[in-house]
């Protein structure tokens, strides 16, 4: 099964974000809670956690790349 990652809306009246960095990279094994990217918005930054086990399969946005609240950031497989 496949989770899909989404930007949350980190603070009220947030539209969108900017990507800063990723910490991971597709095919990578990650633990619940791992940190995956880090984005800015209203000029703080935050980190984006795993919200679950598996395997990163994709990852959408490069550093630079201007996201919208609930658009897709990567997904995760889960184990069987």
């Amino acid at each position: 099964m496949r989770h899909e990652v989404r930007l949350p809306q980190l603070s009220m009246g947030m539209s969108d974000a900017e990507i800063v960095d990723w910490y991971v990279e597709e095919g990578e094994t990650v633990p619940e809670g791992a940190d995956l990217v880090e984005v800015e918005a209203e000029k703080a930054r935050s980190v984006v956690p795993a919200p679950v086990a598996g395997i990163v399969r994709e990852l959408r946005g490069d550093a630079g790349d201007v996201i919208e609240v609930r658009d897709l950031l990567c997904v995760i497989e889960l184990p069987d």
